[in-house]
């Protein structure tokens, strides 16, 4: 009896990208190390926290990004939550003043950005609504914390950007419809 194997035969993948990844894990660890043991040698400012963190990003979003939740909403998402991260870095590090202003904006930047993803295939993004509820999230506890700690000072970037995150909930909400819960019991199994 002959067995006649149906299925196609598996692609080899090239260890290319893992050999390339072993030499570069060395660099990035190297700079990891050298740069607050500079920071220190140098003197001034705690530049090397800013600069860890950008390796951090550049490892975890170009080098070694997500296995499962690798796709374009997860990984702007992730960008975007980075970029904030980076900028509040900067801002306490570096140079004070401006972060009140300028990080509300790029996360409603980044809550358009990913409306935009999530709505032109709203079907096939349903499945990958998590990244963006997580970053509608964030943006509305930051919004209510902005406008009750920071009251006087600059308060329309934080009203926009908690007016865009709870818009962009509810568009989901009515979007999807019953669809909407279905994927978070999904997530969360809940019953």
């Amino acid at each position: 009896m002959k067995i006649k194997i149906i299925y196609p035969d598996t692609a080899k993948h090239s260890s290319g990208r893992r050999k390339l990844l072993k030499i570069l894990k060395w660099p990035f660890l190297a700079a990891l190390i050298a740069c607050p043991i500079v920071n220190v040698c140098v003197g001034g400012k705690a530049w090397s926290i800013i600069a860890v963190a950008g390796i951090a990003m550049v490892w975890s979003l170009v080098f070694a990004p997500d296995l499962v939740e690798y796709n374009r909403l997860s990984q702007s998402v992730k960008a975007i939550l980075y970029a904030c991260i980076m900028l509040i870095l900067i801002d306490v590090f570096l140079v004070s003043g401006w972060a009140l202003l300028v990080v509300p904006i790029v996360c409603l930047g980044g809550l358009i950005l990913s409306s935009v993803l999530f709505f032109s295939d709203c079907r096939k993004q349903k499945q990958n609504m998590l990244p963006m509820l997580f970053l509608v999230i964030i943006a509305v506890i930051a919004a209510i914390a902005g406008l009750f700690i920071w009251k006087d000072e600059v308060s329309w970037p934080f009203l926009a950007m908690g007016g865009a995150a709870v818009a962009q909930l509810i568009a989901c909400i009515i979007a999807l419809r019953g669809e909407f819960i279905r994927e978070l019991q999904k997530r969360f199994h809940i019953k």
